[in-house]
């Protein structure tokens, strides 16, 4: 209804905050909806990340990039490992995907790939050790007796590859012999680090 005003509409958007909210299902085509409202619209998803599967966004033309940018963070934010497992992986649809830009119809995807704990893995994955080796490093400072639990972790489910390259690149004691002269200079042995032997 593009009748709605601008007041009604954060009225309206403030009902998904609720904690008890049950929607799943969504219909907005149609309406006169700006940035502005797509920035409240964001905002509430945001406090309660909810059961919302399916917002129908279609035949809204008056949303530019930058109030679509307001649902790319909602769906995937990326200052940290903690917000990104803390944003929102049940929304799987906006509607019209001809207007929704590229970005947010890959968070989408994403969305729609997996159960949430595998979706909020593989944006962990991608979006903050995708350049990262100084998110890299973070993994490599970490002890010994929890390492290889990061190690399985990239691992996990035949993904996550790259990441694991990169992250023995920057520990090559992992993968590389290192061995120390006894006092004749002739043997030499592994030696051990922690609780885990470098190989």
């Amino acid at each position: 209804n593009p009748q709605i005003p601008a007041t009604v509409w954060q009225l309206f958007f403030a009902c998904f905050e609720h904690p008890n909210v049950m929607l799943e299902d969504v219909n907005l085509c149609g309406n006169k909806i700006t940035d502005k409202e797509m920035a409240h619209l964001a905002q509430s998803l945001c406090v309660n990340n909810g059961r919302l599967e399916t917002l129908d966004l279609g035949g809204i033309s008056s949303v530019t990039n930058a109030g679509w940018a307001h649902f790319s963070r909602v769906l995937c934010d990326k200052s940290s490992v903690t917000t990104i497992y803390s944003s929102n992986h049940t929304l799987r649809s906006l509607g019209d995907q001809d207007v929704i830009p590229a970005d947010l119809n890959d968070l989408l995807r994403l969305n729609r790939s997996g159960k949430q704990n595998n979706v909020s893995r593989d944006k962990i994955l991608r979006y903050h050790f995708q350049n990262g080796k100084a998110n890299i490093q973070k993994l490599a400072g970490m002890k010994s007796n929890v390492l290889h639990h990061a190690i399985a972790w990239i691992c996990r489910n035949g993904t996550g590859h790259m990441l694991l390259y990169e992250f023995l690149k920057s520990i090559p004691s992992l993968v590389a012999p290192i061995y120390v002269a006894n006092t004749s200079g002739v043997k030499r042995k592994r030696v051990s680090h922690g609780n885990y032997l470098l190989f």
